[in-house]
């Protein structure tokens, strides 16, 4: 069969269908955001898993068993970690809130002693009257930072659920993979292949750098984080190690929530304690920084460090939560598809 020439018509309605199809895609998408955190999860346990399933069927075993020893294999290994770890992380949980009243009325206490201080002492009663303003202002906002961190723990419920529904959906997309790779392929024009496998190469490339990279890096600063709040002799070790594990997958706004519980406990012992904590988390993300995740994750994602904040930043503001934790892949696949577009374009 004849193929149409690069110039003719045919190619550009076929370039303007696919990007009405692309715009449709989006826009769907953002108005079902709300629902899509069971299938976010699911495309990453099916992304994550898809290598080992692959492994197992080329020797030979059926794919729906290859994905049940996977997943066997998978949740043996979260099985012990939970059975080991979730005990700790109750106990301490459970004895950080009861130092919670405790803790208040001892900075409580302390803010009083200040006040009583600073009005003995000799300065300019407008001074006095800045500072004591400034003072509440920071208490309300301390509240306000408390109340919002006790939303947040009640408002993971629904998370909680769509970790329990992506194993599943995680199932029926590898289940089906071969079948989608093959309506995928005969959808596509002999001469786009080329172009389309290249471009499944890169986006594979830029999110097995992320996801798979992000998930390595982060433990290693749960581990480092573990260890710094022994060294220091801070309560709860586990408890700051799992929250700075957790937050260390949000670039740049996540090392500042994993540091700020270890931050908080070192003021209740001392302010040199708490410069100590802070020290050691700058370097420890420092250490994240220009070794663990070159490291990690190389140049896979390739993103300059504005345009990671100002997607940081948009992901934020337009998504929340899962803005801010989607918004460094979603870019790094925005640069690849416009890259390769630009390359279709200008040839």
């Amino acid at each position: 069969m004849k193929l149409a020439p690069r110039s003719s018509p045919l190619r550009w309605y076929r370039w303007g269908l696919l990007i009405v199809l692309m715009a449709g895609g989006l826009l769907l998408l953002w108005y079902t955001r709300a629902i899509l955190m069971p299938f976010i999860l699911a495309f990453v346990v099916a992304y994550l898993l898809a290598p080992l399933v692959e492994a197992f069927v080329r020797h030979g075993l059926n794919r729906i068993v290859a994905i049940l020893i996977v997943y066997i294999l998978v949740g043996l290994a979260v099985a012990a970690g939970v059975l080991y770890m979730v005990p700790l992380l109750v106990q301490e949980s459970v004895h950080l809130i009861k130092m919670v009243p405790a803790f208040i009325n001892s900075a409580q206490l302390t803010w009083n002693l200040w006040l009583t201080q600073l009005h003995q002492a000799p300065i300019p009663s407008s001074v006095r009257t800045a500072i004591t303003a400034t003072g509440k202002h920071l208490q309300s906002q301390l509240y306000g930072v408390i109340k919002g961190i006790f939303t947040a723990i009640f408002g993971l419920v629904p998370g909680v659920i769509s970790v329990i529904v992506a194993p599943v959906l995680g199932f029926y997309l590898l289940k089906d993979l071969d079948r989608v790779r093959s309506r995928f392929w005969d959808v596509v024009p002999l001469e786009w292949r080329p172009s389309m496998f290249k471009l499944g190469f890169d986006l594979d490339r830029a999110l097995n750098g992320f996801i798979r990279g992000q998930l390595l890096v982060a433990l290693a600063v749960g581990a480092l984080s573990t260890t710094l709040v022994i060294i220091l002799g801070l309560p709860f070790p586990l408890l700051i190690g799992a929250v700075a594990t957790v937050t260390d997958v949000i670039p740049y706004v996540g090392p500042i929530a994993g540091a700020l519980p270890a931050v908080v406990l070192a003021l209740n012992i001392s302010p040199w304690t708490a410069m100590d904590t802070v020290l050691g988390f700058v370097a420890i993300h420092q250490l994240e920084g220009t070794v663990i995740a070159p490291k990690v994750m190389g140049e896979s994602v390739g993103l300059h460090p504005l345009v990671v904040v100002f997607a940081i930043l948009a992901g934020g503001e337009l998504g929340g939560i899962l803005g801010l934790l989607l918004a460094v892949p979603t870019a790094a696949v925005l640069k690849v598809l416009f890259s390769h577009l630009y390359r279709r374009f200008t040839i």
